[in-house]
């Protein structure tokens, strides 16, 4: 009788491991078993700044077997530490087609400030020559201390046009502006002012636009003195983004376990990188985790034994089974046919 049950047990034995390995490990690991433990450092510093996870230098991607990109972080929270010989290390950031120099990261209020690099290296009259454009992933800006600045530039070209005379205080007073060729004129306003470029529909005097994020206490502080060059001083502070901890995908469960998450291009969770240079899927797995899986096996086992050969001994079993302190003891009585 006992060796009809034993077949029929040992498949159930496969069934119940191959279950629970499933259900530990999710998805097929996408990463290999273990990765450079170099690539998730504590903190490096590239000029002044400190940069840490869910941020990453560009040289600590790494590729997989079948070429697939992968880094200890958010795809979009990259950051090239550029410097050549002689000059000071700056940490940019790159969004949508422009490049923008990291002025701190505070890791508390997750809030990172950025500025324009052209604007920081274009001399004591930069322009603007783009919005700012990036993926609302993992970025957004900070409601509580955003504001716009909007330029317009190259306006009242056409043979004719005056700038009003009450239109002076907008108009950018700095030397060395760059300006479209017979356009000299340049405004600046706030959010609250734009109305009145509208009334003096400056939209359809202007040959370019940009509007640019900054801090609204930085505009508050030179709101009198924009025009005449604070705009400058507005720019080179910057602008605060806020970045959000994922919660669409594996990740929330990868950090849960003190694991930090590996991405590629394609913004897709990859896997878990965990201490001791190891990769999880998709989370770090606990010492006790493996222990309470030993253990459990353990008692299959011993009920196995039980059921196909010791059939008289069901009673000690099940004390096995409910006092685990008695295991020891238990297990030398259940090998023991005597």
């Amino acid at each position: 009788m006992a060796a009809h049950h034993l077949p029929r047990l040992l498949v159930l034995l496969f069934v119940f491991l191959a279950v629970h390995v499933s259900a530990s490990h999710g998805d097929p690991a996408l990463l290999p078993t273990t990765y450079d433990a170099s690539m998730c450092l504590d903190s490096v510093t590239c000029g002044t700044v400190s940069i840490s996870y869910p941020f990453y230098l560009s040289n600590g991607i790494r590729e997989t077997a079948n070429y697939t990109s992968y880094y200890c972080g958010y795809t979009d929270l990259e950051i090239t530490c550029q410097g050549g010989e002689g000059l000071n290390p700056t940490p940019v950031v790159h969004l949508g087609d422009d490049n923008y120099t990291v002025l701190n990261i505070f890791y508390d209020s997750r809030t990172i400030i950025l500025a324009d690099s052209d604007v920081l290296g274009g001399g004591s009259c930069p322009t603007v020559g783009h919005d700012v454009t990036f993926d609302y992933k993992w970025l957004c800006y900070n409601s509580s201390s955003y504001d716009d600045l909007t330029f317009f530039f190259g306006c009242y070209s056409k043979p004719g046009d005056h700038v009003p005379p009450d239109f002076d205080k907008y108009q950018i007073n700095c030397s060395g502006l760059p300006s479209p060729q017979g356009s000299p004129a340049s405004f600046v306003f706030t959010d609250e002012e734009l109305g009145t470029a509208q009334d003096y529909k400056l939209a359809s005097r202007y040959k370019e636009n940009v509007t640019v994020p900054v801090q609204r206490d930085v505009v508050m502080e030179y709101e009198y003195m924009l025009a005449r060059g604070g705009y400058v001083d507005v720019l080179k502070m910057g602008f605060e983004l806020e970045w959000n901890r994922v919660t669409t995908d594996q990740c929330y469960r990868c950090e849960g376990s003190g694991g930090r998450c590996s991405y590629g291009q394609s913004k897709a969770f990859l896997g878990c990188l965990c201490s001791g240079g190891k990769v999880g899927n998709p989370e770090c797995k606990s010492k006790s985790s493996f222990t309470w899986l030993s253990s459990t096996v353990s008692l299959f086992v011993l009920s196995l034994v039980r059921v196909t050969c010791f059939d008289d001994l069901h009673l000690l079993v099940y004390h096995v089974c409910l006092f685990p302190a008695a295991a020891a003891a238990s297990s030398t009585l259940l090998l023991s046919p005597y």
